[in-house]
């Protein structure tokens, strides 16, 4: 039998808030969401002016970054030629290969994830590494 930790929703909304407070100091409109430890949505959030695109964007880079343990962006090895090319068709192409997916550990284990879709490569990390550093504050992590 496993046992495992994931976020709970009031989590959630805490790592939501200091992402839409990162996003909104950047002046973006980006879709956030967070994630269970098997990278299902616990909470989405739609800023004023997100793209509708960036809503199942932001929910595959969470799934992703849930399911597999890793940044999104730490799939150099899927471009042509290399060994993980066509990951992306995984999942009823839901597996995500580009910037703006983040696991969530606490101590070494995967909680959950947190997603950002709407800005650049840059903004969006920001706006995950922002609620994540929240997350970690309230649990007096580091």
């Amino acid at each position: 039998m496993h046992t495992f930790s994931t976020l709970t929703l009031a989590e959630a909304h805490l790592i939501l808030d200091a992402a839409q407070k990162k996003a909104e100091e950047l002046g973006i409109p980006e879709v956030l969401c967070v994630a269970d430890n098997a990278g299902y949505p616990i909470a989405l959030r739609r800023l004023d002016g997100g793209k509708v695109t960036s809503v199942q964007i932001a929910m595959n880079k969470a799934f992703t970054a849930a399911g597999h343990r890793k940044r999104t962006d730490n799939y150099k090895n899927s471009l042509p030629g290399e060994e993980a090319f066509g990951i992306w068709t995984q999942h009823g192409g839901r597996f995500t290969v580009f910037v703006g997916g983040f696991p969530i550990f606490v101590d070494g284990q995967c909680v959950g994830s947190v997603a950002a879709s709407g800005g650049n490569g840059e903004q969006d990390i920001a706006c995950c590494e922002a609620g994540i550093a929240a997350l970690m504050a309230h649990l007096g992590k580091k």
